[in-house]
Formats: structure tokens, sequence, C-alpha cells
């Protein structure tokens, strides 16, 4: 669960997080020098906000597939039942070539 939030909801939702601390940081300054304050959703550009966050996230997402994972010759063996124990999927390497 923390990877999915780390690996799309993150990046997905940064921009947004971003621009709304820099607004929550300009109403301040706003409310100090007298003008007037409006909520920071008021004329956010919403497009470029998720047009962003959907980049992001899917470069992360790009960037874990070619960058993570097992060695593509290795050899797979799919989670099991031993002995009324789930034994976990894993991977060996390949074997190496005879002399």
């Amino acid at each position: 669960m923390l990877r999915k939030l780390l690996l799309v909801v993150l990046p997905l939702m940064l921009p947004t997080l971003v621009y709304m601390a820099y607004m929550l940081v300009e109403r301040r300054r706003a409310g100090a020098s007298g003008g007037t304050v409006q909520p920071w959703w008021v004329g956010a550009p919403w497009t470029p906000l998720i047009v962003g966050g959907v980049a992001l996230a899917g470069l992360t997402l790009v960037t874990v597939a070619l960058t993570g994972g097992s060695d593509t010759t290795a050899t797979y063996h799919p989670a099991r039942l031993i002995d009324g124990r789930v034994v976990e999927g894993d991977t060996t390497p390949p074997a190496a070539p005879g002399r």
C-alpha cells in the first residue's frame, strides 16, 4: 500500500501540493499588506496542474519499470504451497554455461 502511495499518488498530487503551499504563502503576504485574500483554488491553473501530475506519475512508473525487477534471463518460480505454508515466488539466476 505504501509503495502505491509513493509511486502513484504522491507524484500525481505533487504539483498541486506545491502550488497550494505557494498560494498559502502568497495569501499571508496579501493579508499582511492589506490586499484581498481569496481561497487558493480560485483562479488555480487546473489544466497544467493535472497534466503535470499525470506526467510526473507516468515518468515515475516508467523509471521504476526500466530500473527495477529481476534479470530477464532468470527463471521465475511462482508461489507454491509446501507443507501447508505458502512459499513466495522467487527468481533464480540462469545457470552458468558449461565449460
